[in-house]
């Protein structure tokens, strides 16, 4: 069980990524700090180098003033009254003439450090042993002494060096602050990648539990979002956002399913009591029978004719000419073919387009979508009632108005009559498919245009968006 959740939590992405930057950040926090701890401690000891040079510079200015004699006095004072300095004056053989005798280390002679200092400039670094009643007064200093050699004379020199106990303190207190510090970053980043990964994978969860409610076909579960609105719930809302355009799509595709079997049943119905009378009917019935079943037979080819029409236009798969479209030709070659069909049904068709600017697209698609406007306006319109075609221009647009004085289609319903097969219940029983509007708005789409549906008062006015030349 422990396995099972720690497992988990290594998993994480955001763990993984919480412990990447982790080490980023101690490689960073680790080269900073080892230069704030060079810098530092360079800066001391240069400190500490400058202040032995000018204590070597007052030592040799006392010796030119007082003499040997009294420089050995004041050396005997100096020894006695600081032990955390070293001095020892030396004649020209490196031997010692007065000074800090007692408290060199063992391992080292004066000729020695003679001999060293001359290799490193005058400088050494040599240990030291606190006397005993001073110890207790500065615990904080250790053995490590820097020191100097300079010249007095031809005769005499000097090693002058101070502890270095402030060097090694800070040190010793900044390798202490960088091991915390590190240690401490390291949990604190352990510990929030920890928080994090639980966080983030709380509400993973709750996105893949929805995900997998959606697989097994429950369409109506949404992503769950909170209040923060961060990238978490941008995700859920466009996932949610195309969730509700599959659902709608599921939901047309079977009101498609539902209006192909209604609307084809009736003309298939009709076909086969037609051919069953034909098998049964003399001779002289056969002609009216047969055109009859020829008409059944092309309403459907029309019915399948208009849905591949719209497939193909909305898929793309046609071929666009777009160009220079001369829509006021347009409109009065729509009227001029519908005319006849009008004047038998005794509705007043009227084109009133002027001069106009032409529009941008496809001519023989726009003939097609605006004679499926006027179709639709005729075969819904009483008689004595008017279809009006008209055009207007503003500066960037041709409005194509398709106006009828027919029963109009009610606010709520506007929307739903562009898809496939859908009609109102009141013309279910007329003839025709459904397919009229879904064949003008796929054209309007495919001209990255807009058809609006908007009363008429009475009836209907459809307009039509396009683009100026």
């Amino acid at each position: 069980m422990l396995y099972n959740y720690l497992n988990n939590i290594w998993r994480s992405t955001i763990f993984r990524l919480g412990l990447l930057f982790m080490a980023l950040f101690s490689i960073s926090f680790l080269v900073l700090g080892w230069f704030v701890h060079w810098q530092t401690l360079s800066f001391m000891e240069q400190e500490l180098r400058s202040a032995i040079d000018q204590e070597l510079t007052r030592a040799r200015e006392f010796y030119d003033a007082y003499g040997v004699e009294r420089f050995i006095g004041e050396i005997e004072e100096e020894v006695a009254r600081d032990p955390t300095s070293f001095y020892m004056f030396l004649d020209s053989q490196c031997d010692v003439i007065a000074g800090d005798r007692n408290r060199l280390d063992t391992n080292w002679s004066t000729q020695e450090l003679c001999e060293q200092a001359k290799l490193n400039e005058g400088w050494l670094l040599f240990e030291l042993t606190i006397p005993r009643g001073f110890r207790a007064e500065i615990p904080e200093w250790d053995d490590d002494v820097y020191a100097r050699l300079g010249s007095l004379s031809e005769n005499h020199s000097l090693i002058f060096g101070r502890m270095g106990g402030n060097i090694d303190s800070a040190r010793q207190v900044m390798e202490d602050a960088l091991i915390w510090g590190l240690g401490a970053m390291i949990a604190l980043a352990i510990l929030s990648s920890y928080l994090m990964a639980g966080s983030v994978g709380n509400r993973l969860e709750k996105l893949n539990r929805a995900s997998l409610d959606i697989r097994l076909g429950n369409l109506s579960q949404r992503m769950p979002q909170s209040r923060s609105n961060d990238e978490f719930d941008s995700l859920a809302g466009n996932l949610n956002d195309m969730l509700d355009q599959i659902q709608s799509l599921m939901v047309g595709v079977r009101s498609v399913s539902d209006s192909i079997a209604h609307d084809l049943r009736t003309p298939l119905t009709r076909l086969r009591n037609q051919l069953e009378q034909l098998y049964k009917s003399s001779h002289a019935d056969i002609g009216p029978m047969v055109e009859k079943s020829i008409d059944e037979a092309d309403r459907m080819l029309s019915t399948f004719n208009a849905i591949l029409r719209i497939a193909e236009i909305e898929a793309g798969n046609r071929r666009m000419d777009h160009g220079e479209v001369n829509i006021v030709e347009v409109l009065k070659d729509v009227t001029d073919l519908y005319e006849p069909l009008a004047a038998e049904k005794n509705v007043i068709l009227k084109c009133h387009a002027g001069d106009c600017s032409a529009v941008v697209g496809d001519r023989d698609l726009m003939f097609q979508a605006v004679s499926n406007l006027v179709d639709n306006a005729i075969k819904y319109t009483p008689q004595e009632g008017n279809v009006d075609l008209s055009l207007e221009e503003n500066v960037k647009s041709v409005r194509l108005l398709v106006s009828d004085s027919g029963p109009g289609i009610p606010e709520n319903e506007r929307e739903k009559v562009f898809d496939r097969f859908y009609r109102l219940d009141e013309h279910r029983d007329s003839i025709g498919n459904g397919l009229g509007l879904s064949l003008v708005n796929a054209v309007a789409r495919s001209h990255h245009t807009q058809v609006l549906l908007e009363s008429n008062d009475p009836g209907l006015r459809v307009v039509w968006n396009l683009k100026r030349c």
